[in-house]
């Protein structure tokens, strides 16, 4: 399990922001974000979005047996309709399909648009991917797990909105006794997501941090680290995390006052137990960090 990206639809450094917090990046290569995707393992991806290309060439990841992408929701960091493109134009892919797993609005949305570049561009890969059936969209029903890529999986209603019929999903994944859950993007959770997840105990949790340090953006579209330690504490209450979850921050912006190892020393300050803040590039398992990677690495 990797993070190929762990940015919000910004990117850190923005390229033409000049703030403390893109500056303090664009000095330092291993403080630099991607937008947000993870890689569960060569066959499965979580959102795809428009650094799909540069993130499994900088991490030198081989993704040519990519089977399963599992998309949040539709927004253009975290889902990039181009990426079919390189689908239909790999010379190695005939006869091996990319099913990609979405929420029911979502797909509607798709098909709306893949008919609209169908009819304007009827010659784009991307629509000619879809059109061959080499990307094949797959809507599921919340709460309802599914088995996709060696996992039972399950999607989770967030308060991320995306349009008036679309709000983003998370997914929970459990395999061989374990179970993960990446919250990106999410907002504080409904009723009815605490109760389907009850008594999950998870072994990794990985959430979105997006504002940071900044506290006037609503909650219900994404968490700042206050917000983040609110979620945990009633994730805990629930059953959903115990003491021994791994617990990782994803999906920051540059908005705010913290540059990463400020936003590790609040979480390391105030949080009840460990939280990574994930850079790219970090590896995990369902157990333990893998591996810390260095600045003279990247």
């Amino acid at each position: 399990m990797q993070f190929l990206g762990t940015a919000a639809a910004d990117v850190l450094p923005g390229p033409l922001c000049d703030c403390p917090i893109c500056r303090d990046a664009r000095m330092r290569p291993n403080r630099r974000r991607l937008r947000s995707m993870f890689l569960l393992d060569p066959e499965n991806l979580i959102d795809c979005g428009p650094d799909f290309a540069a993130a499994v060439m900088q991490r030198g990841v081989d993704v040519t047996a990519l089977r399963n992408v599992f998309l949040t929701h539709t927004h253009d960091d975290h889902f990039c309709a181009s990426n079919a493109g390189l689908i239909h134009m790999a010379n190695t892919r005939t006869g091996k399909p990319v099913d990609l797993y979405l929420s029911e609005p979502a797909y509607a949305a798709l098909l709306r648009k893949a008919a609209f570049y169908g009819e304007v561009f009827p010659d784009t890969d991307s629509y000619c991917a879809l059109k061959a059936e080499e990307v094949r969209l797959h809507p599921v029903a919340v709460g309802i797990p599914f088995s996709a890529g060696g996992y039972e999986v399950t999607a989770v209603r967030t308060t991320h909105r995306v349009s008036a019929t679309e709000t983003a999903l998370n997914y929970r994944f459990r395999q061989n006794g374990h179970s993960l859950l990446y919250a990106s993007d999410t907002g504080l959770y409904p009723q009815e997501s605490l109760e389907l997840l009850q008594n999950s105990r998870l072994d990794v949790l990985i959430m979105e941090g997006t504002w940071g340090s900044r506290t006037d953006q609503p909650s219900e579209m994404h968490l700042n680290a206050y917000t983040f330690l609110e979620q945990m504490e009633t994730f805990r209450k629930y059953g959903i995390i115990t003491v021994d979850t791994q617990v990782f921050c994803t999906h920051i912006n540059h908005k705010h006052d913290f540059n990463h190892e400020a936003y590790q020393a609040f979480f390391d300050a105030h949080a009840l137990q460990p939280v990574t803040v994930a850079y790219d590039g970090l590896q995990v398992d369902w157990n333990n960090v893998l591996k810390e990677e260095t600045e003279t690495s990247l």
